[in-house]
Formats: structure tokens, C-alpha cells, sequence
């Protein structure tokens, strides 16, 4: 029983000092800045997509009237 006293008195502590610890904040704001560039670049991989294909079969279409 003591055993298991010690361990959750330790865990507390590095619970508190975790909580304390401002390190982690940095980190978490390049994590959210990192999620709004991917969230930007897939809204705009979404909006483009159409100007994209239809590019890519125009050129697709001329390469093939050049070939024949």
C-alpha cells in the first residue's frame, strides 16, 4: 500500500510540474500553425482543382493533335 502512495505522490508531482512547464507551448503553437497551413493548402488544392484538370486535358488533347 505504501508502494502505491509513493507512485501516486510521484505521479501527482509530475503532473504539476508538467502543468507548470511552459516549454510545451511553443510547441503546441507550431502544431496549430502547422494544421492552418495544411488547412489552407488543401482549400486552395480544392478550389484549383478544376482550373487543373481542365488544364491538364488541354494540354493532354494538344500533345495528342501534335503527336498524330
Amino acid at each position: 500500500m505504501e508502494c502505491f502512495k509513493n507512485w501516486l505522490s510521484r505521479l501527482g508531482e509530475r503532473l504539476v510540474r508538467f502543468a507548470v512547464d511552459l516549454r510545451g507551448v511553443s510547441t503546441v503553437e507550431y502544431a496549430l500553425i502547422v494544421v492552418a497551413i495544411i488547412g489552407i493548402v488543401g482549400a486552395a488544392a480544392a478550389v484549383l482543382s478544376g482550373a487543373f484538370t481542365s488544364m491538364f486535358e488541354d494540354l493532354s488533347a494538344r500533345m495528342t493533335a501534335a503527336v498524330t
